[in-house]
């Protein structure tokens, strides 16, 4: 499956691993197993692919714990899905919320390591990154990463409104309201066009009546 990785922001794209949010009886799970968790993880650049296949097939022969490891990740999805919509809204985040994160981002911490780069230093993870929940890490750094720069500011909704669609509005003067163009601006747009040309007929009909 091909994702749409379009939110500038790791944590935010796994938000929007659940499609049609506003409408419950016509929402899509975009990751429904630990493997397309892998997949998206892989698509997305938050793990390599060899790193990606690699858990796959540690998944199959520990097929309990890749489950336990998907529904944490479900779990981290929507808890940073209400902290983010909380800021969106300009919202008082919740303190359950900030605990649950804060449970995984201690965990995420735990496996940080500082690593020798080209120039300098970096922060990398440890050996045990091919561990079944490591998938996790690079999403809580990226949502802690976030939530503490001025980009917050600058976290959107979609302005459709029955997506729900989260990203980070890097348009030059700050003014884009779609997650995707090509998508949900393009849905809004026919949909308008098609009120304009119904309200023209409408009118013709009364005027020639």
């Amino acid at each position: 499956m091909k994702f749409q990785i379009i939110a500038g922001a790791l944590c935010l794209d796994l938000i929007n691993t659940l499609d049609s949010r506003a409408v419950p009886e016509n929402q899509k799970e975009l990751v429904p197993s630990y493997a397309e968790l892998i997949d998206w993880a892989v698509q997305s650049g938050a793990l390599p692919a060899v790193q990606g296949k690699v858990l796959v097939q540690a998944a199959g022969t520990h097929p309990r714990e890749a489950a336990d490891v998907y529904a944490r990740a479900i779990e981290l999805r929507e808890c940073l899905y209400r902290i983010f919509t909380a800021v969106v809204e300009n919202q008082k985040v919740q303190a359950d919320d900030l605990c649950v994160f804060n449970v995984y981002l201690g965990d995420a911490l735990r496996h940080t390591e500082l690593h020798t780069a080209q120039k300098g230093f970096r922060l990398g993870w440890a050996q045990d990154s091919l561990q079944l929940d490591s998938v996790l890490w690079p999403i809580v750094r990226s949502a802690s990463e976030l939530l503490t720069s001025d980009d917050l500011k600058r976290v959107r909704e979609c302005g459709a409104g029955t997506c729900r669609w989260l990203f980070v509005d890097h348009s030059k003067n700050h003014s884009r309201r779609w997650c995707d163009m090509k998508v949900c601006g393009n849905r809004i747009k026919a949909r308008k066009f098609y009120r304009r040309q119904n309200s023209t007929a409408r009118r013709r009909v009364l005027l020639t009546d």
